[in-house]
């Protein structure tokens, strides 16, 4: 992806995600060695970057809901797997 590509990518998720720092999402990858999952945004459709997830929250199939924290960081968005949603 290239910079303006993400740029836009970013204001996108922004103005998707709104001013909350709480988002839905569901499971769509997941990588055992180091437990990150990737998940797509509820109610958006885009998918997040690898996230880490706090301790008892990694999701280890594909369809799962869970609960994200957004961080922002200058620009960017990064999400952090707060828990499992049953």
């Amino acid at each position: 992806m290239n910079k303006t590509d993400y740029t836009e990518t970013v204001k996108l998720i922004q103005k998707m995600a709104g001013t909350s720092a709480f988002v839905y999402g569901v499971v769509t990858a997941f990588r055992g060695e180091n437990r990150t999952i990737k998940a797509e945004i509820q109610p958006s459709g885009i998918e997040t970057g690898w996230c880490r997830c706090l301790q008892g929250a990694f999701a280890d199939k594909v369809g799962l809901e869970v609960l994200l924290g957004r961080i922002a960081e200058g620009k960017t968005q990064r999400y952090v797997v707060l828990g499992i949603l049953e």
